[in-house]
């Protein structure tokens, strides 16, 4: 009797055995709906503005349009000291004139003399020197080239030395350079108006634009 009892026993564990293997591999379940989404929460309160920095002092202005300035080396006159002629003319080359330098540029021209015991003295073209010495000189600009006259005052005269302005000089003022900078008007006597290249002396054309 107590023997059936002990089998009874074992197979009563091993039914209850085989029940969880065969629990424990069967295939798993299949994935529910996805829940509905959450509401949104409340947005954060917005971050405080920087303060704006200080603006920076402006600079100070440049110099006048230095670098737009075309001038030329000082080049020997071809006119001779004894010009049988009334008048007698020698060219330069000046490449850089174009037709907007002509239109809208300035174009001065110098011829100066070269004395050992006086230093060099520059003229602006034209200039009319009279007494004994009765010459014109002036010149006439065209593109790539610049003309210089010399010519007797009297009518049939002859000019005698052309050679009295040993070197000539070209300054070509671009239209629309500053006409002011380091120079005040007031102290080359034009006033507060904008300044009249023509008006100035070499010396005053030379600093303004730092022509050497």
């Amino acid at each position: 009797m107590k023997a059936i009892k002990s089998l009874m026993k074992i197979m009563m564990v091993l039914a209850v055995s085989s029940l969880i293997f065969s629990c424990s591999d069967g295939e798993d379940g299949a994935i529910g709906p996805q829940g509905e989404q959450g509401a949104q929460g409340e947005q954060g309160a917005q971050g405080e503005q920087g303060e704006q920095g200080e603006q920076g002092e402006q600079g100070e202005q440049g110099d006048p349009g230095t670098a737009n300035v075309i001038y030329s080396d000082w080049v020997n006159t071809e006119l001779s000291n004894s010009i049988i002629a009334t008048s007698s003319s020698f060219s330069i080359d000046a490449p850089e004139l174009d037709s907007d330098l002509l239109n809208f540029g300035t174009v001065l021209v110098y011829g100066r003399r070269v004395d050992g015991t006086l230093g060099n003295i520059v003229y602006q073209l034209p200039i009319t020197f009279g007494a004994s010495r009765q010459q014109s000189y002036y010149y006439r600009a065209t593109q790539g080239e610049i003309r210089i006259t010399v010519s007797a005052n009297e009518a049939g005269a002859s000019v005698g030395d052309g050679s009295f302005l040993e070197q000539y000089r070209y300054v070509v003022i671009p239209g629309g350079t500053p006409s002011s900078g380091s120079l005040n008007p007031d102290d080359i006597g034009l006033g507060k108006s904008k300044l009249d290249y023509e008006k100035m002396t070499y010396e005053e054309i030379a600093t303004l634009f730092n022509i050497k």
